[in-house]
């Protein structure tokens, strides 16, 4: 039999089959049951808290399903000190109520084990309990790990049974050392090395010699330019820019942040965890100015009065694609 199923990657509308397919074996499970000890609301507060970090992953990360719902894989980018979801503690509160220290334990928990360097994080892996779940589950992780493998990082996860511990080994992961949850159930952490990740950086104009080109993935086309006002948006969870860009990884191409728009919106950032996040997305390229084109670029800064803004206008040119701003009317 064919291992062969396609995989698609997950957007926004997939969010509650995601859920569904997370929160079925986590409810059933020990740490279920030990976070809500409530039989009769467990699963409706496990879904609203899995929602969170499914939506936060979408933002900071990426999702895969197989096109029938059957399996999804939800990664988390950690490429560095990664900030808990917008307004985390008032929707735990929300979703909690009187479970909320648990959750906010079990967290504490999962963060003292966790490693520290850069990694991909696989947050959630979950396969519906139906023929071939095996071979699902197999196919799920080998295209996941392989996407991720693009941004030449390792990856990360925590397992919950011997099986799954087994099932990871085959696909190039090393188990960790276990460690006990608040239950007093086992995990096993798994940890996969992939090779060295290379440095992105272009100018937003072709180079001027065609023996100056860079790593294989500047020949990747840009879709998208973001402007400052889009970077901060991100940097906030805007979930409109998070879905742009996973729009346009999606479809095989690059997202541009020209480096003047960076500086501008490091001024006035308040996550700046957030902000090295989108500067080290696997999608992302930051964009210098050609100095062939200042004259371009200070003709551009006096029609519209922003260094940034011009320098996202004519890397947007440069590149035929157009800019995202958070701004009304731009």
């Amino acid at each position: 039999m064919s291992n062969n199923l396609p995989v698609c990657r997950a957007h926004w509308q997939d969010i509650p089959h995601i859920v569904d397919l997370v929160v079925g074996p986590f409810a059933d499970s020990t740490i279920g049951a030990w976070l809500v000890p409530d039989d009769h609301r467990r699963r409706d507060i496990l879904s609203a808290v899995v929602r969170v970090w499914i939506e936060h992953a979408l933002l900071f990360g990426e999702a895969h399903l197989l096109p029938d719902h059957s399996a999804a894989a939800v990664w988390l980018h950690r490429y560095g000190p990664l900030s808990p979801p917008a307004g985390y503690g008032e929707r735990l509160a929300v979703a909690c109520g009187e479970y909320m220290d648990r959750f906010l334990h079990l967290d504490d928990v999962l963060h003292t084990h966790r490693p520290d360097g850069p990694h991909n994080h696989l947050a959630f892996f979950a396969v519906a309990p139906q023929p071939y779940r095996v071979r699902r589950a197999s196919t799920l992780l080998a295209t996941s790990n392989a996407r991720m493998g693009h941004a030449l990082l390792p990856t990360y996860t925590e397992v919950a049974t011997l099986a799954d511990r087994n099932l990871y080994a085959r696909h190039g992961y090393a188990a960790l050392e276990p460690f006990t949850l608040p239950d007093g159930s086992t995990t096993y952490p798994m940890w996969r090395t992939p090779r060295q990740r290379r440095a992105r950086h272009r100018s937003s104009t072709p180079p001027a010699r065609p023996d100056q080109r860079g790593p294989a993935l500047n020949d990747l086309p840009i879709r998208l330019i973001l402007d400052t006002s889009a970077i901060l948006a991100f940097t906030e969870g805007s979930t409109a820019v998070g879905q742009a860009i996973a729009k346009v990884a999606d479809e095989g191409g690059l997202f541009g942040l020209p480096v003047m728009c960076l500086a501008e919106a490091a001024r006035s950032v308040t996550d700046a965890g957030r902000l090295d996040l989108l500067a080290n997305h696997p999608a992302a390229t930051v964009l210098t100015v050609d100095p062939l084109q200042w004259k371009t670029l200070a003709a551009t800064h006096r029609a519209v009065g922003r260094l940034d803004t011009a320098a996202a206008l004519l890397a947007a040119a440069a590149n035929d694609c157009r800019v995202l701003s958070d701004q009304p009317g731009q």
